[in-house]
C-alpha cells in the first residue's frame, strides 16, 4: 500500500473516532439528564422534573459539543 494511502486512511479513521466520541458525549449527556428527570418525576409525581432534566441534559450535551469542538480546532 502506498504511503499516501496509509496517511489518508489514518487521518480518515482518526476523524471518524473524534466524530463518534463527540456524538456519544452529546447523546450520553441528554440520556443522563432525561433519566434523572424521569426518576425525579416518578418520585415527586410531577412530569415537570422530566422536562426540566431533559432540557438541562440538552444544554449540557451541547456545551460538551462546544468545548470538544474548540479543543479539536486548535
Amino acid at each position: 500500500m502506498k504511503e499516501d494511502t496509509k496517511q489518508f486512511l489514518k487521518e480518515l479513521f482518526s476523524g471518524g473516532y473524534k466524530a463518534s466520541a463527540i456524538g456519544f458525549a452529546l447523546v450520553f449527556a441528554i440520556a443522563i439528564g432525561g433519566g434523572i428527570g424521569y426518576w425525579l418525576s416518578q418520585y415527586f409525581n410531577n412530569m415537570l422534573f422530566f422536562y426540566l432534566g431533559l432540557i438541562i441534559g440538552i444544554i449540557a450535551g451541547f456545551r460538551n459539543l462546544y468545548v470538544m469542538g474548540k479543543r479539536t480546532k486548535m
